[in-house]
């Protein structure tokens, strides 16, 4: 394979290991459905807020998740329709 674009080639690595923990996957799976808050996404991995809180920045990094206030609230969601057709693609993938 020649030419590869190595920008788009490390954005994909640190997408993949963005998501290559279980907690990680299952907020992605949980965004999947529409934004959230941390309480919430806790109470479904289940996971402590603070490891929820941990995941989460290190989603934001990968470019996989993205962040909103409205006052004192924080919402959580995916960036864009692209990143939820590849959580679904790695669940595709698992299943077969």
């Amino acid at each position: 394979m020649t030419g590869i674009n190595r920008v788009a080639l490390a954005k994909a690595v640190e997408a993949l290991q963005g998501m290559a923990y279980e907690h990680r996957l299952h907020i992605l799976i949980l965004l999947r459905a529409g934004e959230a808050t941390p309480t919430e996404l806790a109470e479904a991995v289940p996971a402590h807020s603070t490891a929820v809180s941990h995941h989460l920045r290190h989603l934001i990094h990968a470019g996989l998740v993205r962040r909103r206030r409205e006052g004192r609230q924080v919402f959580y969601s995916l960036p864009d329709e692209a990143t939820g057709r590849l959580v679904d693609d790695v669940l595709r993938y698992a299943a077969e």
